[in-house]
């Protein structure tokens, strides 16, 4: 790893990592954010969110690097607006949705796109939840109504309805173009085969000249496992899953309690 904190790129996941949907990001991660980038290191994100979703907490910090959204289906570049990568699901991807919805006729499902709407297909509690939670604009529509380019399917439930969909997926949905991940107790996903924040990670490195050895990954989650098995250094915070920290190098307070201020903190006090 670099000795010069500018080389630095730190990437954190959003959800339970460095904020909570209903108390937002801690005063600490705030600070620490600013004072971390005001030395010259870099700072981004890596979510599962949505384009709209990432750009509402954007008010409170300041992206200095692009961000890795949908899982690792979109690289957005906030400060100039751009899509510097993006991948889509095949369109075989409509036919298997139908057949999840045919056997799982009341699970909550959203169809979210290339022109960064999110489709409500399926209403329950859970989809309520997230519309609400996030607060996402959201169109009404079947799937046959949806023609723009879909990045990722979101199903949303109860965990024990979640481990049976999952369950069902294995058993029946053999399709080498997607893949099926756990991101949330409460969200399962399906994206284009080999879409990961991980991959992501890479991708960004070549767009932004980083090299991997000099990016640092914080997260909390099923879906981080790629990107903190790849990062330079991989951190989580200590409300992760016990055996999501294995795949980390040191693990830092919890989300609530600025974990990613701390490593911000540990990072100056190495380098400045």
């Amino acid at each position: 790893m670099s000795k010069k904190i500018e080389d630095l790129l730190v990437i954190s996941d959003l959800d339970n990592t460095l904020l909570t949907a209903k108390k937002g990001i801690p005063s600490y991660n705030l600070k620490m954010i600013k004072k971390f980038q005001k030395l010259g290191g870099r700072f981004t994100i890596a979510s599962g969110r949505s384009v709209e979703s990432v750009s509402k907490y954007l008010d409170k910090i300041k992206l200095n690097a692009p961000a890795i959204t949908y899982n690792g289906g979109v690289i957005y570049d906030f400060e100039n607006g751009n899509i510097l990568s993006r991948e889509v699901l095949p369109e075989s991807s409509k036919q298997i949705l139908q057949i999840i919805l045919n056997e799982f006729p009341d699970i909550g499902c959203e169809i979210m796109c290339d022109n960064f709407r999110t489709y409500l297909v399926s209403e329950n509690d859970y989809t309520f939840w997230h519309l609400t939670d996030e607060k996402l604009s959201y169109i009404d529509a079947p799937i046959e109504q949806i023609h723009n380019n879909w990045i990722k399917v979101l199903f949303a439930d109860n965990n024990s309805k979640l481990i049976q969909l999952k369950k069902f997926c294995e058993d029946n949905i053999h399709n080498d173009e997607i893949e099926f991940v756990m991101t949330n107790d409460i969200y399962f996903e399906m994206m284009p085969k080999g879409v990961t924040k991980g991959n992501a990670l890479k991708d960004l490195c070549k767009l932004t000249g980083t090299q991997l050895s000099n990016t640092i990954a914080i997260g909390d989650y099923y879906n981080d496992i790629e990107i903190l098995k790849n990062a330079g250094l991989s951190v989580c915070v200590e409300n992760a899953p016990e055996d999501i920290k294995k795949f980390c190098h040191i693990t830092v307070p919890s989300c609530l309690d600025g974990g990613v201020g701390h490593l911000l903190a540990q990072i100056i006090d190495s380098f400045v």
